[in-house]
């Protein structure tokens, strides 16, 4: 389903035979997105029930197209100040991330935190939450949430990226690089494939500007077998192995 071009067709297949599922028709909608066919992912919004990812689509596709007020948006603003805990939780964390890059970092923590606060079991809710903590330099409320979902056998996609962000707010490259392999081997895709990618490609540069040979031959041909040819970060990392190559034959001949 990572492959919007290859999942259209097979998803809407489904969600013809199973029509009442909105998860179906959620994965059309996400290869509508990826595809940036947003009129004909709108053209779907009579089928969305309730809130949830389908709904979170439709408030894409209408941010994408410039439709002033946004009808999903709204509804997910009026559903987070309802009294039933679980729709307003929902509609806390995917205002959470729809407004990520248009209101401030605390304003997008405080939405994430009643979440978890109406829905304290939801993993997907913590984990948004523990990125945005990490991301605004709130490390120690990070560590606490991670170390909640740990205690309680949380060990999805969801969480490895949370590891991932913070730890990268840590600085600490090798075990975001741990935590980017555990998030690809629980969903293994081009989204994951790239961000782990990126992250051996930087790691590899940074130990050849510091002069370890090694260490940069090893996260650079990590980064080769991580993604296809036409990825950039293959083939910057190509490039530094050839610089690698070059350097070293030039080294043995002086000897």
């Amino acid at each position: 389903m990572e492959q919007p071009e290859e999942a259209l067709a097979p998803a809407l297949a489904a969600w013809h035979i199973e029509p009442e599922k909105q998860w179906y028709l959620a994965e059309y909608l996400r290869a509508l997105r990826n595809l940036s066919m947003f009129e004909e992912l709108l053209s779907h919004k009579a089928y969305v029930r309730g809130g949830g990812v389908c709904r979170y689509y439709l408030a894409v596709a209408e941010r994408e197209m410039n439709l002033h007020p946004s009808a999903s948006l709204n509804y997910f603003l009026e559903t987070s100040a309802i009294d039933d805990d679980s729709s307003a939780a929902d509609a806390c964390i995917w205002l959470a991330i729809l407004l990520q890059n248009e209101v401030s970092g605390d304003s997008i923590i405080n939405l994430a935190a009643d979440a978890v606060e109406k829905a304290p079991s939801s993993e997907f809710y913590r984990c948004v939450l523990a990125e945005n903590l990490a991301r605004n330099g709130m490390l120690e409320q990070a560590r606490e949430q991670i170390h909640w979902m740990r205690l309680e056998g949380y060990t999805g996609y969801s969480y490895w990226q949370a590891c991932a962000e913070l730890a990268s707010a840590e600085e600490d490259d090798e075990r975001r690089i741990w935590a980017l392999r555990r998030a690809r081997q629980n969903r293994n895709c081009p989204d994951t494939a790239r961000n782990l990618g990126w992250a051996l490609y930087i790691s590899g540069r940074d130990a050849l500007r510091d002069g370890d040979l090694v260490y940069s031959r090893e996260r650079l041909q990590e980064a080769l077998q991580t993604g296809d040819s036409t990825e950039v970060f293959v083939v910057k990392s190509d490039s530094l192995l050839n610089l690698i190559n070059e350097f070293e034959n030039r080294a043995a001949v002086s000897d």
